[in-house]
């Protein structure tokens, strides 16, 4: 028997099953949460049947790791101004544009996921396409601040790399959204640079 619900799925084909089923795992990510996000509710909400998701994926940290690479915008080019300062704030400020995009989405998926298996497709995805890249871009910049002799050498490390962008994740978490932009020239003047200040 051939329902409704099959003759709409049966007219999408490649990319454009592909858009609607992302599109439905972020609707429902919107509406209802990772907490009680299913890939059943997916399935309703892109008028597909179960089974054929269920193929593809069987957790849904799998299915919303994928809607989030597909959704995830390309790494921008590091900033390089010659001024650790400058760097910094524009660094950030393209870590802000991010978490004002993915918003309590993403927070609610990596939290959930942080005690979740160590294979998850979700927690790869967010560590290795969303937060080492931009820690490394950080690094980079304390890197070439301390070779222009701007900051002490010992001070370019991953530990205060990841100072900054900790403090924006965590305002994110504590209050929904990323912090403003005084905010952020906050952790750079009062946190960042003080700890990695020549004598």
């Amino acid at each position: 028997m051939v329902t409704a619900t099959n003759e709409r799925a049966g007219r999408r084909r490649g990319p454009a099953l592909e858009q609607a089923i992302r599109a439905a795992v972020l609707a429902e990510l919107a509406d209802v949460g990772y907490a009680q996000f299913t890939i059943d509710r997916v399935a309703r909400r892109a008028q597909l049947g179960r089974a054929s998701l269920y193929r593809r994926w069987d957790r849904k940290a799998d299915i919303v790791a994928d809607a989030l690479a597909h959704t995830l915008p390309p790494l921008p080019a590091a900033p390089d101004t010659g001024n650790v300062r400058d760097d910094l704030l524009a660094c950030f400020e393209q870590m802000h544009q991010l978490l004002d995009e993915l918003g309590a989405l993403a927070v609610q998926a990596l939290a959930a996921e942080l005690l979740g298996p160590p294979d998850s497709a979700l927690r790869a995805l967010l560590r290795d396409q969303v937060l080492e890249p931009r820690l490394q871009a950080v690094l980079d910049i304390l890197l070439r601040a301390a070779a222009r002799g701007e900051i002490r050498p010992q001070a370019a490390t991953p530990v205060l790399a990841r100072t900054g962008p900790a403090l924006m994740f965590q305002h994110l978490l504590l209050y929904g959204g990323p912090p403003a932009r005084v905010l952020v020239e906050d952790i750079v003047d009062r946190v960042v640079l003080p700890a990695a200040a020549t004598a």
